[in-house]
């Protein structure tokens, strides 16, 4: 459908979404999530992308579908109260095991505006457009962010993997733009370079060749707990395809807590 240009600029796709990172968004490259875009992080395994990105939606604060193929529900459940009580990880695990999870934590984590679906384990993509319908019907409106974790989970009828995960990435694209929400799609890179861990991967060390469709991606490196994170594609803006100037945050995974340069504010501080 043709509509007027005036139309396209009054829509909610114009208007980013609230700022989750200042270490990102001040900086050169002046990241910001926009409705309608795909956005994929990409690291290695353990690099930190799936604590990262659910600590980045609690900050935003938006309506949020997580499809969490990645991760069990215990396990999200403890990083969320962690991350929204700042109590030791272990300690909210240890709590969860002794059944008292929704007596100290319930309030916290039902109050967060993200609702999780954890099967299938390898969904397809139609398996995620129907989680984003269903999340329709109950809620009367479209999220306004979906984070995809991860690629390599999703199912295609493809033979080859890299053709599935390519096929992946298009349906979400496709997604993101029918619904007007942004969608983060998580993924992996190469762990051939032992640099890329006490720094940030480059673009070309995205496995499957599957960043031309992405608006932006942002790669993670993780020395135990100091990230590092490369804007190796921009459309909006300047970008680091080799991760040559990342910037640097610090993550305390045992409290998912996050702070970042580089004046080391936390994340979630007042």
């Amino acid at each position: 459908m043709v509509v007027p240009i005036g139309r396209v600029a009054t829509t909610r796709a114009a208007q980013p979404l609230p700022n989750p990172l200042p270490g990102l968004a001040e900086s050169k490259y002046a990241v910001q999530f926009f409705p309608g875009q795909l956005v994929m992080f990409a690291g290695a395994p353990n690099a930190g992308k799936t604590t990262l990105a659910l600590i980045m939606a609690i900050r935003m604060g938006v309506k949020t579908l997580y499809i969490s193929a990645d991760s069990d529900e215990a396990t999200m459940a403890a990083r969320a109260a962690s991350a929204v009580t700042q109590e030791p990880y272990l300690y909210v695990r240890d709590v969860q095991a002794h059944g008292a999870f929704d007596d100290l934590y319930g309030d916290a984590v039902s109050s967060l505006p993200i609702r999780f679906a954890f099967e299938p384990t390898e969904p397809s993509s139609e398996d995620v457009a129907n989680a984003i319908h269903a999340y329709i019907e109950v809620w009367g409106e479209p999220p306004q962010l979906v984070i995809v974790d991860n690629l390599m989970n999703l199912e295609t009828a493809d033979n080859n993997e890299w053709q599935g995960m390519r096929r992946g990435v298009k349906d979400m694209h496709w997604l993101g733009r029918k619904i007007k929400a942004c969608i983060w799609l998580l993924h992996h890179t190469s762990e051939q370079d032992d640099r890329w861990i006490t720094s940030a991967p480059p673009r070309n060390a995205i496995q499957g060749k599957v960043s031309q469709l992405p608006e932006m991606i942002i790669t993670l490196g993780n020395n135990q707990g100091e990230l590092f994170l490369a804007v190796v594609k921009n459309r909006h803006g300047p970008s680091d395809p080799h991760a040559e100037n990342p910037i640097r945050m610090i993550m305390d995974f045992s409290r998912n807590r996050l702070w970042d340069e580089p004046m080391m504010r936390e994340v979630g501080s007042d």
